[in-house]
């Protein structure tokens, strides 16, 4: 199975296990609606985030603006969608997702999230 295909397999079984947790929190909705779309290119699979990836980010970003605790809720969401995730994501894709989206990240990404200092 290719990398592409691992990765679809992964976010098919994600996204099966955890929709009854993702219609209880809006923000991780989002997360699971919004982060798939960039994955492809965070692991490494393109050299650029589409246009849905970034259109999400800065939906996220919103999300993470309007009020108190999105920030955290956000982090743990995604903490949870990418810990042990295969192909792991790249720490140089996340460094660049906010220019190559022409954006900011109001909330953190990474493959050794700790959403407790957050």
């Amino acid at each position: 199975m290719g990398r592409h295909n691992n990765v679809a397999w992964f976010l098919t079984l994600f996204l099966l296990l955890v929709s009854e947790s993702a219609m209880a929190e809006p923000p991780c909705e989002m997360a699971f609606v919004s982060i798939p779309y960039c994955l492809e290119f965070l692991t490494g699979l393109y050299y650029k985030p589409s246009t849905k990836c970034c259109n999400h980010i800065n939906k996220l970003n919103k999300i993470a603006k309007r009020g108190e605790g999105n920030v955290r809720l956000l982090c743990s969401c995604i903490e949870g969608m990418v810990r042990g995730m295969q192909p792991p994501l790249q720490f140089s894709r996340i460094q660049q997702l906010p220019n190559q989206c022409d954006t900011h990240l109001s909330f953190p990404i990474s493959e050794n999230m700790d959403c407790s200092m957050v």
